[in-house]
């Protein structure tokens, strides 16, 4: 009997009737065997007098948690696997569940020829408020080449940047893959310009392989529309995605930064966005260890 009290503290992943969800179901398993942690695969039903505690599946939802529970098997056969249902809102429901979660999994559908360039209200919801980072993995992503590639993050101007460079470094060292950090400038201009940008990653990735030493790190200036720019550079063999989100609490999808948006929607591979909080925080363990270390 599997104890539905104790709250997920392992990796999170949202279950749908989409091929999407079950892509990062496979996704989420893998980086759950990484990690030697759990792995809650959760189903949202309508709200009731009761959201947010989570059950036992029955019926259709359990034929469905059930599916997802072979697909994760096959591919981390030694992962611990619990279904689990939980009613109300589906954005509100999923950061509930993964208050204390290390990952929060989801799938990105993103449909042929669809005009709508927003990320729905569900991933909105879950990169405004989520206290751990949430990893989108698309319906086209190709988990035979899962292992293939770097860890690419982006880095601009703000503090949220070293948390999104820190995540994404640990996630690199776990893989034992290169990380790759690039900065990108609307055009080309003088050489003034181009070591300002450099500058930006130099302050960014301070103390990276000193907390990293075996971990491979290549930078770069990318130049023209951000998101493009980050999407053509991912199409190198890039195996995940990393971004930091700037905002707030309230931030929803209609609200989330154009580059953001683009890229978990247009990205042929999954893509890691750290929640304002969660960049601070991860941030702030990166000044943390290096005063340690001092």
């Amino acid at each position: 009997m599997i104890d539905r009290t104790v709250p997920a503290t392992g990796v999170v992943a949202g279950v749908g009737g989409n091929p999407a969800t079950l892509r990062a179901v496979r996704w989420a398993a893998r980086e759950a065997g990484r990690r030697h942690l759990g792995l809650d695969l959760v189903q949202v039903l309508p709200p009731s007098h009761d959201d947010h505690v989570l059950r036992a599946p029955q019926g259709r939802a359990r034929a469905l948690l059930e599916q997802g529970r072979h697909v994760a098997a096959t591919s981390a056969p030694d992962v611990s696997v619990r279904l689990s249902v939980v009613t109300g809102v589906a954005g509100p429901a999923l950061v509930h569940v993964a208050e204390r979660a290390e990952l929060l999994v989801l799938g990105s559908r993103t449909a042929a020829g669809d005009l709508d360039l927003t990320v729905g209200r569900v991933v909105g919801h879950a990169i405004g408020h989520a206290t751990c980072p949430v990893v989108l993995v698309p319906q086209s992503w190709d988990p035979e080449e899962a292992h293939a590639g770097n860890v690419l993050v982006h880095v601009d101007d703000t503090r949220e940047s070293v948390g999104a460079v820190a995540f994404a470094a640990d996630v690199a060292d776990r893989w034992q893959a290169p990380l790759e950090a690039v900065a990108a400038g609307a055009r080309r201009g003088s050489k003034a310009t181009e070591q300002a940008y450099r500058q930006r990653l130099a302050e960014a990735l301070s103390g990276t392989t000193d907390r990293h030493p075996h971990l491979a790190l290549h930078e770069a200036v990318l130049w023209g529309n951000e998101a493009e720019a980050i999407l053509q550079r991912s199409r190198r063999q890039a195996r995940l995605i990393v971004l930091c989100c700037r905002g707030h609490g309230a931030l929803t999808a209609s609200f989330l930064g154009a580059t953001t948006q683009a890229v978990v929607r247009m990205a042929s591979c999954p893509t890691a966005v750290l929640p304002p909080g969660v960049a601070t925080a991860w941030a702030s363990r990166e000044v943390g260890q290096v005063t340690e270390g001092a």
